[in-house]
């Protein structure tokens, strides 16, 4: 586990990450013009909705490094258009995207009420515990996904379109109750993509938040050091989680 440091460190490595933009002044408009898209077209072929394809495009949000090689490839242009060659360099981390169905498709068994559901909420906190309590102990990550501050909870932007692409696969049923939404799983799901220790730790999460209401996980999640000294909609620094004492990891 790395040693504990100064908070004024701690503040200067995060505003480091945040400040490092990397991303060039590309036209999205004109270029989504030249094509002939509509904005409708490129958000479904990334995955998010029109309006925040819109937020891209007049660049309020920036990017995902995912989403600036699917614009790349979409749109005919270098992804130098879109990155810097230091940021580059990340978009070439080897996610295993079957590990990541897996954790989902195995949190929902291990975790889901009587009935087998779980919300959609609940769910990706416990991504998030698991992968940010992994480096804790480990110094690195199960998915190496990238999460960002959001309004309810520290979230990689790859959830969604993973949570859709399971539902596409019948893996998962998706039902709609109130202002929530409740996943549950189709059938039995596989975990040979995960270690015995990650898998253990899985189930340890959770079966400590079981029967747990929603707003106890966020809360939680909330007064973590990740969530607290993250700015807002920037990415969550991993590092921050190692300066936690061990009874807050999860």
């Amino acid at each position: 586990m790395l040693k504990r440091v100064d908070f004024s460190i701690l503040s200067d490595i995060i505003r480091a990450l945040n400040n490092k933009k990397g991303l060039m002044n590309t036209n999205f408009e004109s270029l989504r013009k030249e094509k002939k898209l509509n904005q409708e077209e490129i958000a479904k072929y990334l995955w998010i909705t029109r309006q925040t394809f819109s937020k891209l495009e007049k660049w309020l949000i920036e990017p995902t490094l995912w989403q600036a090689v699917k614009l790349s490839e979409l749109l005919w242009v270098d992804i130098d258009q879109f990155i810097d060659t230091d940021v580059k360099t990340e978009s070439s981390k080897c996610i295993d995207w079957e590990k990541y169905k897996q954790i989902i498709t195995n949190f929902i068994k291990y975790w889901s009420d009587e009935d087998g559901k779980i919300t959609k909420t609940k769910l990706a906190k416990l991504c998030y515990l698991l992968d940010f309590a992994w480096y804790y102990y480990n110094l690195e990550p199960i998915t190496g996904l990238d999460y960002r501050k959001i309004q309810q909870w520290p979230v990689p932007d790859a959830y969604f379109a993973t949570i859709d692409e399971l539902y596409d696969e019948e893996a998962i049923d998706i039902i709609p109750k109130w202002k929530t939404l409740l996943i549950e799983n189709i059938w039995n799901p596989e975990s040979d993509k995960l270690s015995e220790d990650e898998l253990n730790m899985l189930q340890d999460i959770a079966k400590k938040w079981k029967w747990k209401q929603t707003k106890e996980i966020v809360d939680f999640t909330h007064k973590q050091l990740p969530w607290m000294m993250s700015y807002d909609k920037e990415l969550v620094p991993y590092l921050l989680i190692t300066q936690e004492e061990v009874e807050n990891v999860y």
